[in-house]
């Protein structure tokens, strides 16, 4: 992959928890104020701030000099994505995902922003890493083709929304945690009605995140371009004993429809930003998207099963 082929490069910053908790409490006198019985949490947060901050010019200078740097609110104002051969996601896990929503067919990269703290398991390279990167032509990198996740969602009114692709996950759960959730699931001439905790739908990239803390669950980790995702019922109940049910934990090769009977969310991707209201009588179809996500990434790289929330 020559270097020339990316030369509109642009980084997409997110801001440090520290800089986000500041602006929250207007001062730093204010913020050493609300934390001065936990000295240790803010000094592990101002530590890994300034490790941020650290990476952030690492890029500027060093690495990507002639590209151009916006912050994450400063990205959902870009008019002209199309104009850049690769984009650059400076942050953590869901900031990846984030960026991704928007990027379209333009290639991607996931750059760990403080390494130390954040497993970063969808982030291919750390600053350091793409300054090798860069400075070697990419020779040692590969585009993958990651699969995408698309959600439409019916509501009573009559209303149809279709939520931002997901690279990970959907999850489909009552809007109080507490409560149970309650819908109608189909699948290939199949329907049941499932109360549970929440549902997920999720993509190769998803394989190895949330869902990995679900048991019992029968199947492993799949790769990101496989064209297929995976839909599983979290904590499934119901009033008959041993009750087998063969749409909680399954593989989906075709549309996924649920039709909500409580006050239900769609999240996508963890991401409060990609929240969607799911009333009762809501219908919500799933099925894998015609377009993929390309990711720059490097080549024999083995990355975590973990994914972190940051």
């Amino acid at each position: 992959m020559p270097k020339n082929s990316y030369e509109r490069i642009l980084v997409v910053f997110k801001r440090t928890k520290y800089e986000l908790d500041l602006e929250t409490y207007g001062s730093i006198d204010a913020y050493k104020f609300v934390t001065k019985d936990k000295k240790d949490v803010f000094e592990r947060t101002f530590d890994s701030h300034s490790r941020q901050i650290q990476s952030r010019n690492y890029l500027k200078e060093k690495v990507f000099p002639k590209g151009h740097f916006v912050f994450r609110e400063d990205f959902d104002k870009e008019k002209h994505l199309e104009s850049y051969d690769l984009v650059v996601s400076h942050g953590g896990d869901n900031h990846f995902t984030y960026v991704a929503h928007q990027v379209g067919k333009t290639h991607l990269i996931g750059c760990n922003s403080d390494p130390l703290s954040s497993v970063g398991a969808l982030l291919g390279f750390t600053a350091e890493e793409l300054e090798t990167v860069v400075e070697s032509n990419f020779e040692n990198t590969s585009v993958e083709s990651w699969s995408l996740l698309l959600t439409k969602i019916e509501y009573p009114t009559g209303e149809t929304i279709e939520t931002v692709p997901a690279i990970c996950e959907v999850s489909i759960r009552n809007n109080s945690p507490d409560l149970t959730s309650r819908y109608w699931i189909s699948y290939d001439g199949k329907k049941e009605e499932q109360k549970c905790s929440g549902l997920l739908a999720y993509t190769g990239a998803g394989s190895t995140g949330w869902i990995s803390s679900c048991f019992p669950k029968k199947f492993s980790p799949f790769a990101k371009h496989e064209p297929y995702f995976h839909v599983y019922a979290r904590e499934i109940r119901a009033k008959i004993a041993n009750k087998e049910f063969s749409l909680a934990d399954f593989r989906a090769l075709d549309e996924v429809e649920v039709i909500s009977e409580m006050n239900g969310g769609i999240a996508v991707d963890s991401l409060t930003e990609r929240h969607y209201p799911f009333p009762p009588y809501s219908k919500a179809t799933f099925k894998l998207s015609n377009e993929t996500l390309s990711v720059v990434v490097p080549k024999n790289k083995r990355t975590s099963h973990a994914r972190t929330s940051i």
